[in-house]
């Protein structure tokens, strides 16, 4: 396992920490080590756990199937999967959010994400700083959902 060991790669283990735990569960889709190290730190200061995948299938498998998921953080370095994969857990689960990391600051692509179901996208480099908020405020407010 590349990163850090707050990163688990079996969805198995993804199910059985979500019931005995309450903290923040997202899931990650990357191939981009420096990416993942980031997230993982700042899951660290937000107590969370993340499934990480490398396969935008394995990644739709994991969304359909563990439903206790707080978000998903996708790496458009996967070009169209990238895309695809935003596309099908907006069909799939409309309800999760999904921060969407680009390669790069342009607009359209940006434009892109949201239109098709993104929640919050950030250009590389991100910031451990940003990303950590953006996590803390989707839990947040997916919890005030709840309650309410």
């Amino acid at each position: 396992m590349r990163g850090n060991s707050q990163l688990m790669r079996s969805a198995n283990s993804l199910g059985r920490k979500c019931r005995s735990m309450k903290t923040p569960l997202m899931l990650l889709l990357t191939s981009d080590c420096q990416l993942e190290d980031l997230v993982a730190d700042a899951l660290s200061q937000v107590g969370g756990v993340s499934h990480l995948t490398c396969d935008a299938g394995d990644a739709l498998e994991t969304i359909c199937d563990v439903q206790d998921l707080d978000a998903a953080i996708i790496d458009f370095e996967h070009g169209p999967h990238g895309m695809t994969l935003l596309g099908a857990i907006n069909t799939v689960r409309e309800d999760l959010p999904v921060i969407v990391i680009t390669r790069d600051d342009q607009k359209h692509v940006e434009a892109l994400a949201y239109a098709n179901g993104a929640t919050i996208c950030f250009a590389k480099p991100v910031l451990r700083s940003e990303l950590t908020r953006a996590i803390c405020g989707l839990c947040k407010s997916k919890l005030e959902q709840a309650v309410a």
